[in-house]
């Protein structure tokens, strides 16, 4: 599990890394230029809400792919992932506003995480023992995990919309 994390880690740093030039192959030109001829490419409300639809499609394909394939876990990571982060930079490139209007967009987009993270620690607060003496110290420890992962995903993709 410690090296699938970590293989995780460099992909999506070598992703991040290699972001300008993933923007220069046709297809992001192509896409980004049908993007500035909409009201997607100017209205941070429309983008924004976009992003969170995406991100939201995106994390219910992860789950669905976690539990009806085997070793899912590694396929939605070399999937979802890279479709995240695509899908950031397509409305990074293809932003024509203001800079104020696209931190609200990147915000906005960027609620799914902070919902996400709210309903984990809801999650944990409602939580009890399923017997009397059940030890929660492991799903202490999952909840920090989750925390970790969801706050880096949040920050990776305002990173990534964010970058000049």
């Amino acid at each position: 599990m410690t090296v699938l994390l970590l293989a995780g880690i460099v992909f999506t740093l070598i992703l991040i890394t290699k972001q300008r030039d993933i923007a220069s192959v046709g297809i992001v030109r192509n896409i980004t230029h049908k993007l500035k001829s909409r009201s997607l490419s100017t209205n941070y409300w429309q983008a924004g809400i976009t992003l969170f639809v995406a991100n939201a499609a995106l994390f219910t394909l992860a789950i669905v792919i976690l539990f009806f394939l085997p070793y899912g876990a590694i396929a939605g990571l070399l999937m979802c992932i890279p479709l995240s982060l695509f899908t950031w930079m397509l409305f990074s490139k293809g932003w024509r506003g203001s800079w104020k209007d696209k931190v609200r967009m990147a915000f906005i987009g960027s609620t799914f995480f902070l919902f996400f993270l709210g309903w984990i620690f809801w999650y944990y607060a409602t939580l009890e023992p399923a017997y009397p003496g059940d030890d929660l110290f492991m799903v202490w420890i999952g909840v920090i995990i989750a925390s970790i992962f969801t706050i880096g995903a949040m920050s990776v993709s305002m990173f990534v919309i964010l970058r000049k």
